[in-house]
């Protein structure tokens, strides 16, 4: 079946007109074969660039790996030398593992140079700063109903974008 040139909805052959917007549909079998193959031309374009922002994200990968991995090492080293208790601990490196994760989706943004690629790693990163700082300030009960209220935002939030697109 082809697509509506206007809303992307799919609809019968034989149609005039697009049901769903009413756009006045192209006509004859070969603009129809035509259509089809800009379509499928489009999706392969589309592909192509996914996986071309998957594998500039992916080079972050060892960057953010190595960071954790020395962020580790000085919070062992502060508790171990009582700079920082190791009641404590768990609150600072949470703290710093949220900054690295923020810095990673930065990294992610700028290589790609879109900002959707890296929200996974920056709500992540906020989450888990948030979780520290309350740690760290001794309000470590709020952490609990941050989640929860930073979970409900998420829902609302992908709720609305559904809205906002249009269904093919």
């Amino acid at each position: 079946m082809p697509f509506c040139p206007k809303c992307g909805a799919e609809i019968p052959e034989e149609a005039e007109f697009c049901p769903y917007c009413g756009t006045r549909l192209r006509e004859g079998k070969a603009r129809r074969v035509h259509g089809e193959k800009h379509e499928k031309r489009e999706k392969e374009e589309k592909t192509e660039k996914g996986e071309k922002h998957e594998k500039e994200a992916d080079k972050t990968g060892p960057i953010t790996g190595g960071l954790i991995l020395i962020y580790l090492g000085i919070t062992f080293y502060l508790a171990f030398n009582d700079i920082i208790s190791w009641e404590k601990w768990w609150a600072y490196f949470l703290l710093g593992l949220g900054g690295i994760l923020i810095i990673r989706a930065a990294m992610i943004s700028v290589m790609t140079k879109r900002v959707r690629v890296a929200y996974g790693s920056l709500i992540g990163g906020v989450v888990l700063c948030l979780i520290g700082a309350t740690g760290v300030l001794g309000i470590k009960h709020w952490w609990p109903l941050i989640l929860v209220a930073l979970g409900i935002a998420i829902i609302i939030s992908a709720l609305r974008e559904r809205k906002r697109s249009p269904r093919p």
